[in-house]
């Protein structure tokens, strides 16, 4: 399964606006990327070369409504990429990248920006001098409504960050993408380790490799080898537990994978149980309907006519909006529409009441329960204009 994969990370001053430029333009040294393949870097929206000065015309912006708070997010940058298998070429050996699908995963992820950001979004740039492809973007957090800046609107809190994640994976569906397990046990890394982890295979760790205690010396009295071991085993632990967390995060988070399949499964089974229960419903329905006589057929289309021009009368207006149905009247006829789809159910367009043939029986159950809320309403208007004029008397 391959994933559709963002970062967040808040950009709280010049510096690490600075600092994120730099790594963005590689100005500044990054020992995982190839130098020979910088080149192939591609800018998608945005100038990364002018992006302090992008930002700080849109700050100066928001400062004219309110004043920019000592301790705001001044502008924010997302890491998007997928799953490294998702980017290699099928039944390739050497794992040669599709750039193909580089450019589907840049073009979607530009047009989802876009969408999300607008002019907000002032940078996205694309790597391909690493591993694993990756786009970095900049955003300056602008309430869309106020006008002002808002980390809060866009990203505050977890159930903000995990809309976030759920519009973006819907977005990249169609290139055979999804989200990541909801709710994974998994803890959540910074943005720079997790930038870290993308870029490297972890195989699993040689522990008897690793962990092969050193020969004794020749004369090395106990106390002395035991304080060699220790040192020893203080400096192989640490990126050996690294490599096996790493490796139990992975297993608990398919294990989470596999389980939330078995309850899509099980969701998707009874969803469409569901939908066949409906299905037989809308049969039986349209069933009666048919072996309703012609007359019987004139007789409730023209309860459902004079059922809307009772309704439009109370009201004294041509066009409302019920809960599920739109009773009108326009150019000399009455009709009914579902309110759901617009599908037109029952009119006398030609003078004579007609059911069109996507009318149910149960449709006029439903139409009769909207007009009753308008008599009701009306009723307890009239008799509470009926109180306040015995209290004037």
């Amino acid at each position: 399964m391959n994933y559709a994969i963002p970062r967040v990370q808040r950009l709280k001053s010049v510096s690490a606006i600075k600092a994120s430029q730099a790594h963005c333009n590689r100005t500044r040294e990054t020992k995982n990327a190839d130098p020979d393949r910088t080149p192939s870097n591609r800018q998608l929206l945005g100038n990364i070369e002018t992006l302090l000065e992008q930002i700080q015309v849109i700050l100066d912006a928001t400062t004219q409504k309110r004043k920019i708070r000592s301790d705001a997010n001044l502008a924010g940058e997302i890491l998007f990429t997928a799953s490294p298998t998702w980017y290699r070429k099928q039944n390739s050996l050497n794992e040669e990248i599709d750039l193909e699908k580089v450019d589907q995963f840049s073009e979607g992820v530009t047009q989802f920006l876009q969408q999300e950001f607008g002019p907000y979004c002032v940078s996205a740039v694309l790597h391909l001098d690493e591993i694993t492809p990756h786009i970095h973007a900049h955003i300056v957090p602008v309430h869309r409504e106020t006008g002002w800046l808002s980390w809060d609107d866009l990203f505050g809190g977890p159930e903000k960050l995990r809309q976030f994640h759920d519009r973006y994976a819907k977005f990249m569906e169609p290139l055979g993408l999804v989200r990541g397990v909801r709710g994974t046990i998994a803890d959540h890394e910074t943005m720079q380790n997790f930038y870290g982890r993308i870029q490297r295979e972890i195989p699993a760790p040689d522990l008897e490799k690793a962990l092969s205690l050193p020969v004794p010396e020749i004369n090395e009295s106990v106390s002395d080898y035991h304080q060699r071991v220790s040192t020893f085993l203080a400096a192989q632990l640490l990126p050996v537990q690294d490599e096996i967390d790493t490796l139990v995060a992975h297993a608990r988070n398919e294990s989470f994978a596999l389980r939330k399949e078995k309850e899509t499964r099980v969701t998707l089974h009874a969803l469409s149980q569901r939908v066949e229960e409906l299905e037989r419903q809308q049969v039986v329905s349209q069933g009666q309907l048919t072996n309703l006589s012609e007359a019987q057929k004139t007789a409730t289309a023209q309860e459902m006519i004079l059922t809307t021009n009772m309704t439009l009368n109370l009201l004294q207006r041509n066009y409302w909006k019920g809960q599920q149905y739109i009773f009108s009247r326009r150019r000399g006829y009455t009709r009914i529409d579902r309110r759901q789809d617009g599908e037109r159910l029952v009119h006398n367009q030609d003078g004579k009441p007609e059911l069109t043939q996507h009318f149910t029986l149960s449709d006029a159950a439903k139409i009769r329960s909207d007009r009753d809320k308008v008599l009701l309403s009306l009723s307890q208007q009239y008799e509470g204009w009926e109180r306040k004029g015995t209290k004037r008397r």
